[in-house]
């Protein structure tokens, strides 16, 4: 718990940088988030989210878009901080890591290319558990029987 603390206001020192860099920042912080919380954190999109407004009023701002934007990047890695020292991490599952990644090869392997960057998509991106199910439902459906049968047939051998 103490290295991902250390970790994060490692991340935080890195905004201060002369030669500070927000993509290659935002990859770390990302990076980490997804180790430290999971590859589904809130915390990831906020991450995302963070851009410069290169919008003729943000240009006029005196305030300065960089600052803004490395205040909010620093107050999401604060509260993740905040989140581990007053919550604790929760335990993830090695089994289920293990069986979660045996689950997106066996996908990854039957799928066509653009139906498995859909897949990941809508478990990456969508939030909402109903509008989740029903994405995926649809995407279940423009698959062949055969397609189905196998993916079927290889998870339950997981088990």
């Amino acid at each position: 718990m103490m290295k991902e603390i250390e970790l994060l206001q490692n991340q935080i020192t890195k905004l201060e940088d002369k030669s500070f860099d927000l993509d290659a920042w935002k990859i770390n912080t990302i990076n980490l988030f997804d180790r430290i919380f999971g590859n589904s954190s809130s915390k990831i999109n906020q991450i995302n989210e963070l851009k410069y407004d290169f919008s003729s009023w943000a240009l006029r701002d005196t305030s300065g878009t960089q600052d803004t934007i490395k205040k909010k990047a620093k107050v999401i890695v604060e509260a993740a901080i905040f989140e581990i020292e007053n919550f604790g991490l929760e335990k993830k599952s090695a089994k289920n890591d293990e069986l979660s990644g045996k689950i997106l090869e066996i996908l990854s392997d039957e799928l066509k290319g653009s139906q498995f960057k859909a897949l990941k998509d809508i478990i990456e991106s969508v939030k909402n558990e109903e509008t989740k199910s029903k994405k995926l439902k649809d995407l279940l459906e423009e698959l062949q029987v055969d397609t189905k049968e196998i993916i079927l047939s290889n998870i339950i051998g997981l088990l």
